[in-house]
């Protein structure tokens, strides 16, 4: 049996695992809860035991976080105090608990509470990919958003479709209050709205639409029927041209333009069906005059700018120029909000390289995209934007309907499956969830399904140098990189890395060992959420060089990335010496001391 012992006096840690290996079983030692819930995401484990008492996190916050990421796993409590009762009454609130042992262990109980666990089962998890999880009524307070943090949520999002700034607020203050309980940064994502083209309201709420007979949209606001409806969006009838097709509410209702005009247009039902008020209209073929940017969206994201937003996505994304816009009005606020372009409209994917030159992150937004686009070709469209975000080192998302029927089911159908598998397989940094958490039946375990497939798949990754060699073509290229890359027996590599300029450079670098940056600041550490197999380490003491490592590998020992005897990794970029010589790089081996 693989256990997992937690305790932290260096004398009982040792008696109670050599106890344990002589009964046969394989004992992973650690000293406090945050140690623990880094190796019980890195390893399966029959057992947990684990003191009550410890630095860091003690018993309790670890068992509540065990809760989250293996609810099944069995977990045995040992404690020195006095006051048993009490401690018992608080261990009753943990579903996993089987059993509370006081101090000194004796040999016989603690093989009676074994000969218990042959029943239990758990399955733990590490992923490198990252998780975008929208926040919504199903997931808004501070302790599922805990959960979902603990489960493997990296990226918050805020659908500004939908709420208000009220509301907005106020989820924000959740996910920031969870992220400070569990010491784990976490990034929002504010979803702006962008040129939405809906249909007006319908009378009755919805009106069937007949194939073969004619229809008319015009611009005045009416009241829809099956013979004309109007447009929330009215300045895009002078750009529909005779021919163009027009689709409905996703995609199953279509017309075709049989006359162009500015104030109606009229077309030929196509595919009839019921056509209900406030429904997508999708224009594939047609150039519209629209901005990219809606009042709506500079309001929007003036909000973002003075709430400190993490990323702003910006949807139907045409061009280059889209990005640009949106970055001088956040330059002109004097703010570090990164801009992710979603690509769903046809000329996104015909200016895909020019758009990824201008973006600090990319989003496949496969919903709208798989209207605009033939849905034969979204798969092949995803794997070309992935690869090429790959070549250029910008991070990609891929979304929509990943595991879609989680919404309203406890498990995802196996083409779900092996659709995020794929995603990952092919070199997604992330995968987003949307109605699954934002207003789904189990948000927590939708979180948990996503990263234990994630975790699957990575498992079976094969190392590649390919992204190496692509280092070192690059320009500016900083050598201490390649050194850190090529090196084989390394535990962990850690990056000093305070403005956050080069850690997103190893992000791609396909291999199993964390990659820990090191920064001042938070800004810098939530940014990176978005970034594969990067894990930050905060610190804000004014401290040396020296000082910096060191603290560093103490809190990195703390987490739980590496232990006594570890080798790690050391590097930085441009940097000065003591005696003033600059650097391009500087590389560094360090051995974790035994016993720490």
């Amino acid at each position: 049996m693989h256990i997992l012992l937690l305790e932290d006096s260096p004398v009982v840690s040792k008696m109670l695992s050599a106890q344990l290996i002589k009964m046969g079983h394989k004992v992973d030692a650690v000293e406090n809860g945050q140690q623990g819930f880094h190796r019980a995401t890195s390893s399966h484990y029959h057992l947990v035991i684990t003191d009550l008492a410890m630095p860091q996190w003690d018993g309790f916050k670890f068992m509540e976080a065990m809760l989250v990421i293996s609810p099944q796993c069995p977990i045995v409590a040992i404690s020195s105090s006095l006051d048993e009762q009490t401690i018992r009454q608080r261990l009753a609130r943990f579903a996993n608990v089987i059993g509370f042992l006081p101090k000194p262990v004796k040999t016989a109980h603690l093989q009676e509470i074994i000969e218990r666990v042959k029943a239990y089962s758990t399955e733990n998890v590490r992923k490198l990919a990252r998780i975008v999880c929208t926040v919504g009524p199903a997931s808004q307070s501070p302790e599922v958003l805990g959960q979902m943090i603990l489960a493997g949520m990296d990226i918050a999002r805020l659908n500004f479709s939908h709420g208000t700034y009220e509301e907005h607020e106020k989820r924000l203050k959740m996910i920031r209050e969870a992220e400070e309980k569990w010491s784990r940064p976490v990034a929002i994502l504010m979803d702006l709205c962008g040129p939405k083209i809906r249909t007006g309201q319908m009378r009755d709420g919805k009106a069937d639409l007949v194939a073969g007979n004619r229809i008319m949209i015009q611009a005045e606001p009416i009241e829809g029927t099956a013979e004309r409806f109007s447009t929330i969006a009215p300045e895009i009838l002078a750009d529909l041209r005779v021919g163009d097709p027009v689709l409905l509410d996703d995609g199953l209702l279509e017309l075709v333009v049989e006359e162009a005009g500015s104030s109606k247009v009229a077309c030929r039902i196509v595919v009839g069906g019921t056509l209900k008020s406030s429904k997508g209209i999708n224009l594939p073929a047609t150039p519209l005059s629209l901005p990219s940017v809606t009042d709506k969206d500079k309001r929007d994201l003036a909000w973002g700018l003075e709430h400190s937003i993490d990323f702003a996505a910006l949807s139907f994304v045409r061009s280059a120029n889209d990005i640009i816009e949106v970055k001088e009005l956040i330059s002109a606020g004097k703010r570090n909000l990164k801009v992710v372009a979603k690509i769903e409209k046809p000329e996104a994917v015909e200016n895909i390289d020019e758009i990824i030159k201008v973006s600090d992150a990319i989003m496949i937004a496969r919903g709208d995209m798989g209207v605009e686009l033939p849905a034969s070709r979204v798969p092949w469209v995803q794997r070309e934007i992935i690869k090429r975000c790959w070549l250029a080192n910008v991070p990609v998302i891929t979304a929509t309907q990943m595991l879609d029927s989680m919404t309203t089911n406890h498990r995802p159908t196996r083409a779900e499956v092996t659709d995020v598998s794929v995603a990952v397989r092919e070199g997604t940094d992330a995968v987003m969830l949307s109605g699954e958490t934002a207003v789904g039946v189990d948000p927590v375990n939708v979180v948990r399904t996503m990263a234990s497939i994630i975790s699957e798949e990575e498992s079976h990754a094969e190392p590649s140098s390919d992204h190496c060699e692509l280092m070192k073509s690059q320009q500016g290229f900083n050598p201490a990189l390649a050194a850190a890359a090529s090196l084989g027996n390394a535990a962990a590599v850690m990056v000093i890395d305070f403005k956050g300029e080069i850690y997103r450079h190893l992000s791609k670098w396909n291999r199993s060992v964390p990659t820990l940056l090191v920064t001042d600041s938070v800004h810098v550490a939530r940014h990176s959420c978005i970034y594969k197999n990067i894990n930050p380490i905060i610190i804000k003491e004014k401290l040396s060089r020296d000082q910096v490592v060191l603290r560093a590998k103490e809190k990195a020992v703390a987490k739980g990335f590496v232990s006594g005897g570890d080798v790690l990794a050391v590097l930085e970029g441009e940097r000065l010496t003591q005696g003033g010589i600059p650097q391009l790089g500087a590389f560094q081996i360090i051995q974790v001391e035994q016993g720490t």
